[in-house]
């Protein structure tokens, strides 16, 4: 009854438009998402029944859950909420599924679904319940349901708890929901996993070094573990399954002494009670709250202890990130990595707070956000303490370096008067022996100190020497190198110069001047010069240059272009072959090579193989064509030495010889060799159509005159008769066969007549058809003709017309000795006028079409079918004269198709 009830409602509450909520259709998924399909209703007494709920007032009062998130959040709460699902499953369907419900910290929930047999099954489950009594071993509550098949089912959740009632609810296939619990069983394991890592890492670290943060830091992390076991369901699971009241006290507790150790850590890991006193009593105030919390989730409802955790939580954290910030500008050790960590728990914490309010949407980010901020900040607190133990490692070593230094520095000191000592006795007997000249100038410029070398260097042994501008050549130039030698001082800079100056008895040598201020970038303490003779290098440089010059004119006139290639860049260029490529000098030489040849792929080939030519024999030659700055391809003779043999690498002589006008000449004779061998192949053809095509009706009338002339005067009229027309054909033959000689002259001549007049296809073509029928009255072949209706008369020289399609038909119709059918089509296609002659004849071999249309060339299959080689080269010329175009189509045996278009301008 209580179903029909139910239905009734529904019915009633969708036919008003009041609560209208979509009905959620099952498909093929594995799992669906109920939450955007939820309605609820908030009972502030927590009283209402089933019962109840199903009157039609509170069926009103039902609302749609808000959907900015997967899940629905009511925040801390102390009402009842009604959940309302309405599910439909497809006809045939399984009806086996499972709700769950992720959120593990929910104190109790309520399950009704319409039973088989009317009315409504009830199923519980909570963390207030037994673990052993939940119908699916599961840390998330899950419940089975069945929904029939082909039907629609209303399905409602009665929710309580004293924390936050969140509702991430899911509907699953049973083995969709093993499927993913591999994952996130997985993925907690690896949490717990490094939990459990951390704390004995740092445990064996506390038995190690003594140090009571590491034991601070390890009942911090199990306060956490403890606390993110419970929150995860885990805990209840697998470790206080039967301890009801410890699980359900176990989230709060467990964070406010994670939270009281994370506070006494930071104290002794900032040692905030002699660096940050202020500091440390926030923290130390802090650390007592927690421990009230700790006492409050003991003895007083859940509630209280929640609200404080929610509280507290926020502001520790802060209070922790500013403890941070304040270390940092104190400069402590580990304070990058301790204000990170708490900056990644403080954004899980103000997550999680905002997430229990019920101001962001629970998902699974917002209800594991503490779980993921904590691991991360006990890692990073870990680095933390590891750095500890580098910082006191690095500490005792600098101490221990400090030491031996001081030691090594008293022993230094007691020897350093003597090393002294003997350093200056050696320096002033190199300086006093070294083969350059080495002198000291005052900041005026005077001469204090000058060794042997360079008293010899300028001839003034014995003779005391106060200033060194007797030496240069003028006064003048005496205060040019003083001005640059301040301006280089000023900058900090060492002076360089090579400059002419003389000896004391007056004659002219080079020296190379280097000098420095010995007080860096001022003169006040005076300066150091390094003097050395390059005269004879310089007279050496002015001969190289005068021969270079004398070279550079010769090879600049050279007759041949020269270049000087390292690495197949240019070093060096001739005149000559600036000219002979249309460049300046100036810009080919550094240039690379690639810009000489055609494409990049010559140049790459040309470079292969001349480098294995130079390596292989030291030299390479070759013809080759090169490209003008205009774009010009032109022919050089080219030629390459290599500087050292063999080694192309240390640079390459080439020389270029233009031979274009020679590749003209060659080419020109070529193409007249050519010419000659295509007219001789002519001459061969002509001879040889000739001598049979003539030679046949030349029998023919030599027999009939011969039968005339012995026994005219005895045949019977038809006989003789016949005689003559058999002469007749002959000699027709024959004309006709001059004709078309004189005709390709004539268009081998250019001197081909075109005179286009109005011609009408639709007359002309079947006049064609007939005259090749009369030509050919002993073929077996049907000849038809087709001329579409839309062919209209246009501008075309019948004349050529008629050579046209007479050859053609005619050859259609010769080489058909078994006869067949002949079509001639005639249509408009695309503003053009296309003549199609078809047969089923002998066909064309496929290596010879392209020969077709050459004078007096025949297929080779064509046996003793007469014919002369000239007709298509005729019937190519007069299309072509139409400005029209001509195709074939052949298959040995099988027939062939000459296509011939030509524009309807025409």
């Amino acid at each position: 009854m209580r179903r029909a009830l139910a239905l009734v409602v529904l019915a009633w509450c969708c036919a008003c438009g009041v609560a209208a909520q979509p009905v959620l259709q099952l498909g093929t998924q594995d799992s669906y998402d109920l939450g955007p399909h939820l309605a609820y209703l908030e009972d502030e007494t927590a009283r209402l029944t089933l019962d109840e709920v199903l009157q039609p007032m509170q069926q009103a009062r039902f609302r749609a859950a808000r959907s900015d998130g997967p899940a629905a959040n009511f925040g801390l709460t102390r009402s009842a909420v009604w959940l309302r699902i309405q599910l439909h499953a497809a006809a045939g369907a399984d009806p086996n599924w499972l709700l769950e419900l992720a959120y593990p910290p929910l104190d109790h929930l309520e399950l009704y679904a319409p039973a088989a047999g009317g009315g409504w099954s009830r199923q519980t489950a909570g963390d207030l319940e037994p673990f052993a009594s939940r119908p699916v071993a599961h840390r998330n509550h899950v419940l089975p349901l069945a929904l029939p098949a082909g039907t629609t089912s209303v399905v409602y959740l009665r929710l309580t708890s004293q924390g936050t009632i969140a509702v991430p609810l899911r509907l699953w296939r049973p083995a969709a929901l093993w499927k993913n619990d591999q994952a996130s069983y997985a993925l907690l394991s690896l949490y717990f996993g490094l939990l459990a890592g951390l704390l004995l890492y740092n445990l064996l670290l506390y038995v190690s070094v003594r140090d009571p943060a590491y034991l601070i830091y390890v009942l911090f992390v199990a306060g956490m573990a403890t606390a993110q076991a419970a929150l995860t369901g885990l805990g209840y699971q697998f470790v206080w399954p039967g301890q009801i009241w410890w699980n359900s006290v176990a989230p709060p507790v467990g964070l406010c002494l994670a939270a009281v150790f994370g506070l006494f850590f930071a104290r002794r890991f900032l040692d905030s009670t002699h660096g940050m006193p202020r500091t440390d009593r926030v923290l130390l105030t802090l650390a007592v709250l927690w421990a009230v919390a700790a006492a409050t989730g003991v003895a007083l409802p859940y509630v209280v202890s929640t609200w404080l955790v929610t509280v507290l939580a926020p502001v520790t954290v802060a209070a922790l990130v500013m403890s941070g910030v304040l270390a940092l500008r104190r400069g402590h050790g580990g304070a990058r990595h301790y204000l990170a960590a708490w900056a990644l728990l403080l954004v899980g914490a103000l997550t999680l707070f905002l997430h229990n309010t019920g101001l962001l949407p629970s998902n699974a980010f917002t209800s594991n956000s503490l779980l993921v901020g904590s691991a991360l900040e006990m890692v990073l607190l870990s680095f933390a303490l590891a750095d500890r133990i580098n910082v006191a490692r690095r500490f005792k070593e600098q101490s221990q370096v400090r030491l031996a230094a001081e030691h090594a520095m008293v022993e230094a000191l007691s020897a350093s008067q003597e090393q002294l000592r003997t350093v200056l006795e050696e320096r002033e007997i190199v300086l006093e022996n070294s083969i350059v000249g080495i002198c000291f100038l005052s900041p005026e410029g005077r001469l204090r100190w000058a060794n042997r070398a360079m008293m010899e260097m300028f001839g003034s042994q014995g003779k005391p020497i106060t200033t060194m501008e007797p030496f240069y050549l003028s006064r003048q130039q005496y205060l040019e190198v003083g001005g640059e030698v301040a301006a280089a001082t000023a900058r900090g800079e060492v002076y360089e110069r090579e400059l002419p100056v003389q000896r004391l008895d007056g004659t002219r040598l080079w020296i190379q001047l280097s000098g420095k201020a010995v007080g860096g970038d001022v003169l006040n303490q005076g300066t150091v010069w390094v003097i050395r003779d390059v005269t004879r290098r310089k007279d050496l440089e002015e001969r190289l240059q005068h021969t270079m010059s004398e070279r550079e004119a010769i090879l600049n006139n050279a007759v041949v272009g020269i270049v000087l290639s390292v690495r197949r860049r240019h070093e060096w260029v001739n005149e000559k072959f600036a000219r002979m490529l249309g460049y300046p000098r100036e810009v080919l030489t550094g240039q690379g090579s690639e810009y000489l040849h055609p494409d990049t792929e010559s140049w790459e080939r040309f470079g292969a193989q001349a480098r294995q030519a130079l390596i292989d024999s030291g030299s390479y030659t070759c013809e080759m064509q090169l490209k003008r700055r205009d774009g010009e391809l032109f022919w050089v003779q080219m030629g390459g030495s290599c500087v050292r043999p063999h080694d192309p690498d240390s640079g390459v002589i080439w020389t270029f010889l233009d031979i274009t006008d020679r590749k003209k000449s060659e080419a020109e004779m070529r193409e007249a060799l050519e010419q000659q061998k295509a007219l001789n192949t002519l001459r061969s053809r002509f001879v040889a159509m000739t001598s049979h095509e003539f030679r046949t009706p030349l029998a023919a009338i030599l027999s009939a005159e011969e039968l005339l002339r012995h026994y005219g005067d005895r045949l019977p009229p038809e006989e003789r008769r016949e005689t003559l027309d058999s002469i007749a054909a002959g000699v027709q033959r024959m004309s006709r066969m001059l004709d078309r000689v004189l005709l390709l002259g004539r268009v081998d001549a250019q001197m081909l007549d075109f005179q286009p007049a109005q011609v009408d296809l639709r007359t002309l073509c079947p006049q064609l058809v007939q005259e090749a029928r009369q030509q050919h009255a002993e073929a077996a072949s049907e000849v038809v003709c087709d001329v579409a209706s839309d062919v209209a008369p246009g501008l075309y020289d019948e004349k050529l017309l008629r050579h046209i399609f007479g050859n053609l038909l005619s050859n259609a119709i010769k080489y058909s000795p078994q006869g067949g059918r002949v079509v001639f089509d005639v249509r408009r296609e695309e503003g053009a006028t296309v003549f199609r002659v078809a047969d089923q004849g002998i066909g064309i071999p496929p290596d010879e079409i392209g020969h077709l249309y050459e004078s007096f060339h025949r297929a080779s299959n064509v046996g003793a079918i007469q014919g002369t080689g000239l007709g298509l080269a005729i019937v190519k010329n007069a299309v072509e004269v139409h400005r029209g175009t001509i195709a074939v189509a052949s298959r040995l045996g099988a027939g062939t198709t000459f296509t011939v278009t030509i524009p309807a301008s025409s």
